[in-house]
């Protein structure tokens, strides 16, 4: 007659078995996954300079399209920033901020490396028009005149990011089409580029400047 000893013995052992079929079938139907491969269906990683990069593509081919006569914008957006805006289909990054894409051609009446200022037939001079050239290029504006919101980042360090990105690549896309900014000075250039302005309540006085975010400036031919 079998002892309890043995029964215990019988048992562990059949445990035993069961747990290694289990470990067996369960490598079986495994699949082991290199590194590149769990990165791969892993969540996707913000890039902010890729972002920039395909933002800026995206500007040089659809901005120019969109844009209207600065000579046309800026006596609408000093008679009103709001109704501007509806007229010129300005994109609206933020409440009472308003962006809208221009474009003129026009003769520069100072230049330095810094920036261009410009002298537009049908406006004032009481309004100073300038180009941002280096340090005063805002790329924020671009992005937000392209559409890209706060959401579209993982947060506001993502999101401001971009804007960096983009103006860096505005800076490059100017430092190959102007070797020399400051010989421009009494010759015309085409400017396409965006203009923010926050609506204060009150029309912007005209003596306020007006700073053109460029995309491209080249030399009028």
């Amino acid at each position: 007659m079998p002892t309890p000893h043995r029964y215990l013995g019988r048992t562990r052992l059949i445990g035993i078995g069961l747990t290694v079929a289990l470990l067996v079938a369960m490598a079986l139907n495994t699949k082991f996954l290199t590194p590149a491969e769990l990165a791969a269906i892993g969540p996707v990683r913000f890039d902010a300079k890729q972002t920039a990069a395909e933002l800026f593509a995206k500007a040089q081919t659809d901005l120019p399209g969109r844009t209207n006569e600065l000579s046309e914008v800026l006596p609408a957006i000093q008679s009103g920033p709001k109704a501007a805006a509806e007229k010129f289909e300005a994109a609206t990054p933020a409440e009472g901020t308003y962006v809208f894409p221009v474009t003129s051609t026009a003769t520069v009446s100072e230049a330095s490396a810094a920036n261009l200022r410009l002298k537009v037939e049908g406006l004032g001079e009481e309004t100073p028009i300038l180009i941002p050239l280096s340090t005063a290029i805002n790329g924020s504006v671009l992005r937000d005149a392209m559409g890209f919101k706060f959401a579209d980042a993982p947060g506001q360090t993502e999101y401001q990011y971009v804007g960096d990105e983009l103006k860096k690549l505005i800076q490059a896309e100017l430092s190959s089409s102007l070797e020399d900014p400051a010989a421009l000075k009494g010759k015309k250039v085409t400017v396409v580029g965006v203009i923010s302005v926050l609506d204060t309540g009150a029309p912007p006085p005209k003596a306020k400047p007006i700073n053109i975010q460029p995309l491209t400036v080249k030399a009028a031919s």
